[in-house]
């Protein structure tokens, strides 16, 4: 079955997985130097309330880094995996209506929402036609 729409928009959502992981990254990388000079000398530069807040804007900022590369692999391996009409499509499908549905404020869960929800509504057509066979009615 030609699933051509499903395959370019879960490229496409994977793709700005990747944007979006190199964003978490450096944010991941300021919020933990902050952290860490925060650390050093709580004195100098700010209370023990702010180094506090730096170390749970760098924990989130490093789950929002491992979820965004875990979104970017299962997007391509997802887009593939349904490109070649696996078995598991309609699973496959549901997973991404879930990832979708835990990313829905970004661009990239808009396109793996919509993905999943097409794979998972698409009709399949049963028939007996082989290559170089022809129709055959029973």
């Amino acid at each position: 079955m030609n699933r051509q729409t499903e395959f370019i928009l879960l490229i496409i959502g994977a793709s700005f997985s990747i944007i979006t992981f190199f964003a978490a990254a450096l944010y991941a990388l300021v919020f933990g130097f902050s952290a860490i000079v925060l650390s050093g000398s709580p004195t100098t530069y700010g209370g023990s309330e702010e180094m506090i807040m730096s170390w749970i804007f760098t924990f989130f900022s490093i789950i929002a880094v491992i979820f965004t590369v875990a979104s970017a692999v299962f997007g391509f391996i997802g887009a593939f995996k349904i490109k070649n009409n696996s078995s598991k499509v309609k699973t496959i499908a549901v997973c991404f209506i879930i990832l979708g549905g835990l990313q829905v404020f970004s661009i990239q869960g808009i396109l793996f929402l919509i993905a999943g929800i097409l794979t998972l509504t698409k009709k399949e057509y049963k028939t007996n036609f082989r290559e170089n066979e022809g129709i055959k009615w029973e």
